[in-house]
C-alpha cells in the first residue's frame, strides 16, 4: 500500500483490485528432471513409468480425495509395487522438495507488486503436504490469501475452484487478474469473467499485467 498525503492508496488498473497467482510453473519452476529422477529412484522404477503413475491420481490428491499415504500407494499400484511407510515418507519429502525451486523473476515481480500496493492472492492445485510448506515460504508473506485446492476440495480448472477463491478474497471476477502457466486453467478462469493471462516468464507476466493497467516499478 502506498500513501499520498498520508492517505492510504490501493493500486489497481481500471477495475483491477487483485492479482491472483498460480504457484507451480509460475512462482516455482516445473519439477526439474533431476528431481523426478530422484522420485523415480526412490520408487524403484524407471522415470516414464513413475511419471505416468504420479500424474494419474494427482488431481484427486490435490483436491484431498486421497491423503498422502493413499495417493502414494495408488502410485505404487500403478507401477506394480507396494511402498513401505518409510518409502512413502521419503517420497513425500522428495515431492515437496521438487516444488520449491523458485523463479527469481517471479518472486521479484510479486515483491514489486506488493511494494506498489497491489492486493495479491495465491491459488494453487496442491495437496496439504506441499501447501503447508509453500505457505511458509518468505514469498508467501506478500499474499493476503494463500488458497490451495486441498482446502477447497476442488481444483483448477473446475468453476467451483475459482468461485471459492473469489469468495475467499471477497472479489468479483472483474476485480481480478489471474496468472497461470496452464492454458486450461486460464481459459477456465476466463469463462467466469476473470481476466487472465498464460504465464511463460516474469518479463511476459509484467507486460501482460501492464496491459490490464497493473503497472509495477522494478526494484532490482
Amino acid at each position: 500500500m502506498s500513501h499520498a498525503g498520508g492517505i492510504p492508496v490501493i493500486h489497481g488498473g481500471e477495475d483491477v483490485n487483485w492479482v491472483l497467482f498460480d504457484y507451480g510453473g509460475v512462482i516455482c519452476t516445473p519439477q526439474p528432471d533431476s528431481d523426478v529422477a530422484r522420485l523415480a529412484s526412490a520408487a524403484g522404477v524407471p522415470v516414464p513409468a513413475f511419471s505416468d503413475a504420479y500424474w494419474a491420481h494427482r488431481l484427486d490428491y490435490d483436491r484431498a480425495e486421497l491423503d498422502g499415504t493413499t495417493y502414494w500407494q495408488k502410485v505404487a499400484a500403478g507401477v506394480g509395487r507396494s511402498f513401505t511407510t518409510a518409502q512413502v515418507a521419503e517420497l513425500i519429502r522428495l515431492d515437496i522438495a521438487s516444488w520449491l525451486h523458485l523463479r527469481p523473476g517471479t518472486v521479484a515481480l510479486i515483491e514489486d507488486l506488493a511494494a506498489d500496493g497491489y492486493r495479491l492472492a495465491l491459488l494453487s492445485n496442491a495437496p496439504a503436504e506441499v501447501a503447508e510448506v509453500v505457505a511458509g515460504l518468505p514469498v508467501a508473506a506478500c499474499f493476503e490469501h494463500c488458497v490451495f485446492s486441498y482446502s477447497l476440495r476442488s481444483v483448477k480448472p473446475e468453476p467451483e475452484c475459482y468461485r471459492a477463491v473469489l469468495a475467499t478474497i471477497g472479489a468479483r471476477p472483474a476485480d481480478v487478474v489471474f496468472l497461470d502457466d496452464k492454458l486450461d486453467n486460464v481459459t477456465g478462469a476466463q469463462a467466469l469473467g476473470i481476466r487472465s493471462a498464460q504465464f511463460t516468464d516474469a518479463g511476459q507476466a509484467r507486460a501482460a499485467l501492464a496491459a490490464y493497467g497493473v503497472v509495477t516499478t522494478p526494484r532490482s
